[in-house]
Parts: structure tokens; sequence; C-alpha cells
């Protein structure tokens, strides 16, 4: 890099982070701003690292095995990706190029870094998906062949023989060979004139089953590349065959259990929930639409969240988030008021299981929330009743006792006049009467409280 104003301008102002640094300590000597944006370093912070600051600890080792590769070389490019560690300790994959150059009278090495980390990142999750339908097994059962039609001559490569498990020396390769080889639901593609079957076609996939000399039910792909003549006529066919039956056999496992998991939303009194974390994207159960009435042909990840009662929201999503936070925490248990769709509030009990990876992340959460409102009805109504229960045991040993000790007192006294000979005790039966309809008066209470209970 020449040391004169166009150059700084470049290097300042390039939108791909740019620094030199010494090949001898290490230390960065001059960074631009592309570079302090994206992996948030200030110039001042940059200066007081090394290229080893921003690299992992395991990859250090690689990253002086390149090292010394590149300085071999004045023009040097990392053809792999690497990785590269930000500021805050988020890491980023990036491709490196560095030429070799004196800059104040030493010699340094000029690097580029160029952002690579979406497409490793869609990569990663390609290959992901690729792992769990297991292609790569069925790739390694890849087979071509070919179809010459103008010549009537047809060529398998070892692959397909194997496939199909049919001996190449004495299996005959002619259409109708081949069609007896396919299930009999699968014969009918074949078309009697393949000129004219391919005459609407440059690519054509398909997905048959396929029968094998020991019996055995095999699921291929058929990729077909038709090449035309001038005229547009098809002379001739080449393409692949996959063994796909693992795959087939993959989607039928998940679509049985998709189907099992359904079943057991439709027949549950719960509303399920699974909430892949990571990627934040949600399966809601039949339950949100048959207890709470939500539309479930409706793409909506915030259901759930969106219609917690307002006033118990901030704090049911706080301890929420707090226990997936927390590695150790394996459970989530709640209650609080959830808006059904027609916005009438219930009562709910949520419960959820955390799954984590190896680091205590949580990656997964399943969860059932259940309608508690009948319940929390009933036991108010027991509540209710043990409340006039109280109050009625409390009148039978306390408001009973006065009229009916006034009661025993007065008769007591009646029976003594009585034996004394006071037959006339006017007075005394009023006070007897008196008490009587007190206590005739609580009693009626006592009905009236107890036929309250019955009716709650």
């Amino acid at each position: 890099m020449n040391n004169n104003r166009e150059g700084h301008f470049l290097f300042n102002h390039s939108p791909i982070p740019m620094w030199l640094f010494d090949i001898e300590t290490l230390q960065f000597v001059l960074v631009n701003d592309a570079a302090c944006k994206t992996y948030g370093y200030t110039q001042e912070e940059f200066l007081s690292l090394t290229i080893r600051d921003i690299r992992l600890t395991e990859d250090i080792p690689l990253m002086e095995q390149l090292l010394q590769e590149s300085l071999k070389e004045n023009h040097h490019s990392h053809l792999r990706v690497i990785r590269h560690k930000k500021k805050n300790g988020e890491v980023i994959y990036v491709k490196i190029k560095s030429n070799a150059l004196t800059f104040e009278g030493k010699p340094l090495r000029l690097v580029t870094s160029v952002d690579v980390n979406s497409e490793t990142i869609l990569q990663n999750k390609l290959t992901e998906t690729n792992q769990k339908l297991q292609l790569a097994s069925e790739i390694a059962n890849l087979g071509y062949w070919t179809n010459d039609l103008v010549k009537s001559k047809i060529e398998w490569s070892d692959e397909v023989y194997n496939i199909f498990e049919v001996n190449p020396e004495t299996f005959e390769l002619t259409i109708d060979n081949i069609k007896n080889c396919f299930h009999s639901e699968d014969q009918l593609s074949f078309e009697p004139n393949l000129y004219s079957a391919f005459k609407d076609f440059v690519i054509k996939e398909t997905e048959r089953k396929i029968i094998t000399n020991s019996g055995n039910i095999k699921w291929v792909l058929e990729r077909i590349n038709v090449i035309k003549d001038d005229k547009g006529k098809a002379i001739k066919l080449s393409g692949i065959v996959v063994d796909i039956t693992k795959r087939k056999l993959y989607e039928e496992e998940i679509s049985e259990s998709n189907e099992r998991f359904k079943m057991y939303t439709r027949a549950t009194t719960e509303a399920i929930i699974d909430w892949d974390i990571k990627n934040d994207t949600t399966i809601w159960g039949e339950g949100f639409q048959t207890i709470f009435g939500y539309d479930l042909s409706k793409d909506d990840n915030e259901l759930w969240s969106n219609n917690i009662h307002p006033e118990d929201k901030e704090k049911v999503l706080t301890d929420l988030f707090k226990a997936i936070e927390d590695p150790a925490k394996e459970y989530f248990n709640a209650e609080f008021r959830f808006l059904k769709a027609n916005r009438t509030i219930t009562y709910v009990q949520y419960r959820g299981v955390f799954i984590r990876d190896a680091n205590g992340k949580a990656t997964r959460e399943l969860a059932a929330m259940i309608d508690v409102t009948d319940t929390l009805n009933r036991i108010r109504k027991i509540e209710q009743q043990n409340d006039v229960l109280k109050d009625i045991a409390w009148t039978q040993s306390h408001v009973v006792r006065a009229p009916l000790a006034n009661l025993q007192g007065l008769i007591s006294l009646l029976k003594d006049n009585l034996n004394s000979g006071v037959t006339d005790d006017k007075e005394l039966l009023d006070y007897i009467t008196d008490s009587v309809d007190k206590l005739d008066e609580i009693i009626r209470d006592i009905v009236k409280k107890t036929r309250e209970i019955d009716e709650m």
C-alpha cells in the first residue's frame, strides 16, 4: 500500500474490513472504519490487540499454520472459511486475503476480511436438513444412465444395477425389462413412444417404486435430462437414479408422528405448545381452537403471548424468560388469566419443560395449558359454602345457646312453681313463649342459609 493520500482514502473508506498487522508481533498497526464497524472495536482498542485476539482459542493453532503459509508468498488467499470473534463474543465466518507490503519502513501484511457469515449459516442449515433426511447415504447410492433414442441403446452405471439389484452380466437393458422392475402402480408411467413422451420436457423428475429380484420394494428418484436435435425432437435421455427409500420411510414416520401428535392434541383437554426457541417458531395444538376458539389456519407465532391478560402479561413473560436463561431450570409453571378468541377471560394453568443443549442453552420448550376456570369457580363455591357452614356452626354453638339456656331456666322455674302449688304463672309462660319464638327464628335462619348452600 503506497503512503499517499489516495491509498489512505481507499483503505479507510473501503466497505470491506481491512487492517495492517506486524508479522513479528502480530499487533494491529492500522484498521479501517469497516473493520471497526464489523468487529465492534474502536480504532484505539484495535491497536492494543493482536490478530490472536479476534480468534477463538481453539482456532489459534490453525491461524498460526495459515500465517506461516501466507508468509511464503506476497499474495495469499485462504480458500477455506475461518472463524473470527467480535468484541461482543459473537462468532462470524470470513474468508481472508492477505498481501505483503512495507508501511513506514516496516514489513507488514495487509488483510481483507470478507464476511461469509450469512452464506455459512445458510449452508449449515442446509447441511443439517440434509443430515436429518439422511440424504448423505442416499447420494452414495446415486446411479447414472443414458438412453440413446436414435440408436436404441441404454447404458447403466454400476450403481443403477446395485439399486435395482440385478446382475449386469445377465440383465438385458430393454425398456420392457426395465419397466417390469417397477411396481405395477408405476408401470403405467412408461410411454410406448419415448420420442413423443419427452417432446414437452427438458428436465423431468419422478419418484416411483421398484421391486427388486429379492422382492424388496424401494423408492427411487429419477431426474431425466432430455437432449433434443435442432428441430426440437428428443434424441437422447440422460439421468440419475437415487435410492430414496430411507427418506420415504423417514417421511412416513414423520407423517405418522404428526398424525399421532394431532390425535393427541384433539383427544386432550389441554392446549399443547411446541416452541422451537432456537428458530423462534411455534406449533400450536388443536386445543387453542377447541378450548380457546382461535383459528389455527392463520400463521400467528405470537398467539399465546399476545393473549395473556394485560395485567398478568409482564410478570408471566418476565418469569418465563428468566427460566429460559437459567441453565438449572428444567420446568416453568404458572397460573394466569388468558383471553379467548371471543375476549372472555379464562384462568389457565401453564406447565412447560425445556430441552437444553450441552451448554445448558434452552433450544425448545414443550408446554401444555389447561383452562382451570371451572375448577377455580368450584373452589370458590366450596369456599363460600364453607363460610356459610362456619356461620351456621357458630350460630348453633353461640346464638342458639342463649334462648335454649333461657328455656331451660324458665322451665326449671315453672316446675318449681308447680311443685309449690303455683298454678297461674302467666308471666313465666310469656317468657317461655318469647324464648321459643327466638329459637324458632334462629332455626329458620339456619334453614335459610342451608338452602343457600344448595343453590350455590
